[in-house]
């Protein structure tokens, strides 16, 4: 039945209402990289690029696609606290520079957008040994008014912030298994492995222009190896579903939003005292959405961490 309403909506809609130009970020937990010691610190700073130029979904190869690409590119700093080994507290604020290109009409317009992103607040809490429940809420803090030179409002997707207050509710699970290593530690040749899987369900709320992104679900799992005393490899895997947009000043264009998508995200860190360098490459394995819509054929993922 949804096949058939996206594929009645391609033939009735014109071009331009083609293809979602939103935002994007890679669906990856971060916490397990750099847990703060209880009473302690830790201070995360990422970078993330995603290329969005590959149209994916019905008449994704129609020469004449309204939407060409969108670079995304985004700096976060993270500070968490522990207070105890049972409570995490962290606040995450994050800044967007995005560059966007569509066809309007048969001019190509170009944006170029910058400024800072939403707040995110966000507490976890250990309810037994290994799992642990966390809530947050995200904060309207963003910029929702980018105009380009000639005084046009940018496309709320497309904005650093969203201008809706946002609540985030999961469970995690964590625990570490011992098993035989190359390298020698201080338990002799078996390192101490440490594994995780969470579950986040994300309900957003109203925000600028009466525009409500789709709410979301997102399911993330991954490992660490030691492949040296200061070098380890990293895995996750990463699964994201988000509904549709609903926009009244434009449904046309949110009918384009939302979809299903899973990763694998590779990587490694580097340690050094209290600090730490990682990079992490996410492929995508699978990714269905809905009608037309930009797609990146890979993400990176970068940052520094530090703990006191």
């Amino acid at each position: 039945m949804r096949t058939l309403m996206a594929f009645a909506v391609a033939l009735l809609w014109p071009l331009s209402a083609f293809a979602s130009c939103g935002s994007a970020s890679c669906p990856l937990d971060l916490h397990s990289l750099n847990q703060p010691a209880p009473g302690g610190f830790t201070l995360d700073l990422s970078f993330e690029y995603i290329d969005q130029n590959h149209l994916r979904g019905q008449a994704a190869f129609e020469p004449d696609h309204a939407e060409r690409r969108t670079i995304n590119r985004t700096a976060t700093l993270s500070l968490r606290y522990a207070p105890n080994d049972s409570l995490q507290l962290s606040i995450a604020a994050p800044y967007i520079a995005r560059s966007h290109q569509h066809v309007h009409g048969s001019e190509l317009e170009s944006w170029n957008i910058h400024g800072a992103g939403d707040l995110m607040l966000q507490a976890r809490t250990r309810a037994t040994k290994h799992v642990w429940l966390l809530g947050g809420v995200e904060l309207p803090a963003g910029t929702t008014n980018v105009r380009d030179v000639e005084g046009e409002r940018a496309e709320i997707p497309i904005q650093p912030g969203s201008g809706s207050t946002d609540w985030v509710a999961g469970i995690a699970f964590e625990r570490n298994i011992r098993r035989a290593s190359h390298i020698e530690g201080s338990m002799g040749n078996v390192a101490l492995i440490p594994m995780f899987s969470s579950l986040t369900y994300r309900r957003n709320g109203t925000g600028a222009l009466h525009h409500r992104a789709g709410d979301e679900w997102q399911w993330n799992g991954g490992t660490s190896y030691p492949l040296s005393g200061n070098l380890e490899l990293l895995g996750q895997m990463n699964v994201r579903h988000r509904e549709r947009d609903t926009s009244p000043d434009d449904p046309q264009d949110a009918f384009f939003t939302g979809g299903t998508y899973a990763f694998a995200s590779p990587g490694v860190r580097m340690t050094r005292g209290s600090g730490a360098a990682y990079m992490l490459l996410q492929l995508p394995l699978f990714q269905r959405v809905n009608g037309i819509q930009l797609t990146a054929k890979r993400n990176w993922l970068g940052g520094v961490q530090w703990r006191f």
